[in-house]
């Protein structure tokens, strides 16, 4: 299926540039995509939920975080806040638009903090196997020798398992990321969270989704365990279909 999509341009005023695509149904709420840790917006998950989103009538949005993609800035200069700086530049650009954010790994994480931070933009959240602390996760379970030496240098080459190559990464991700432990300070979300999960995630732990759920709030608040399926969600796309579909429908204002 041949996606029609809107090329989109934001600039941050510093000059970066987002790069993304959109397709806008009128007056209805918009879904946004989140990719994962060095994701982007061409991945099969993203595309998979444009395409469902233009079947449906759905206006709908993808983009690349800065230093990802074909968005401007280097990978290395990643934070959480930045890309909860590109976030806040895409909800500006939707204005008052009621929004779905869905968030893959990391993406969930960001997504899951955006809820907090826009709760009044924001409607509902699916998140797709959400990498919580993944960042600081990441640094504790090095040696301390190189807990020591990243934070000297400032700059960690690390290569990815899912075939990207070497990536570098500043302390500054490890340093950003402690104000950001939803574990530590649960959130109360007055909208649905709908988490998906595999009992064969290789890279984020079922049970810290249902450790999330066991603090935060929701109206209402689900994880639904995918039984043999692994962190890309490979093999569950009816069940990732089913809850966009339902969610997207939760924010659709009723009608008398």
């Amino acid at each position: 299926m041949q996606l029609e999509e809107d090329s989109l341009i934001l600039r941050h005023v510093r000059g970066e540039r987002i790069r993304g695509r959109w397709r806008d149904a009128g007056s209805s709420p918009v879904g946004i995509f989140l990719p994962g840790f060095a994701s982007h917006m061409g991945g099969s998950k993203s595309l998979l939920l444009a395409r469902f989103a233009q079947q449906q009538g759905w206006s709908w949005l993808r983009f690349d975080y800065r230093g990802v993609g074909e968005s401007d800035g280097a990978f290395a200069e990643l934070t959480l806040s930045r890309y909860l700086e590109d976030l806040a530049l895409v909800l500006e650009f939707l204005q008052d638009r009621p929004v779905l954010l869905v968030g893959s790994s990391l993406g969930g994480w960001v997504a899951a903090l955006a809820g907090v931070r826009w709760p009044q933009r924001i409607r509902a959240l699916l998140l797709i196997a959400p990498a919580f602390n993944f960042i600081p996760l990441l640094f504790a379970a090095l040696p301390a020798a190189e807990q020591e030496q990243w934070r000297e240098t400032g700059l960690r080459r690390w290569r990815d398992p899912y075939g990207l190559g070497e990536l570098e990464m500043r302390y500054d991700l490890v340093a950003d990321s402690t104000q950001y432990d939803l574990f530590r300070e649960p959130p109360s979300y007055p909208f649905p969270v709908h988490i998906l999960h595999g009992s064969a995630d290789e890279a984020v732990p079922l049970q810290r989704s249902f450790d999330f759920a066991a603090r935060a709030q929701a109206r209402p608040l689900c994880v639904e365990h995918l039984p043999g399926i692994d962190h890309r969600l490979q093999g569950a796309d009816t069940a990732l279909l089913r809850a966009s579909l339902h969610l997207y429908r939760s924010v659709v204002p009723h009608r008398p």
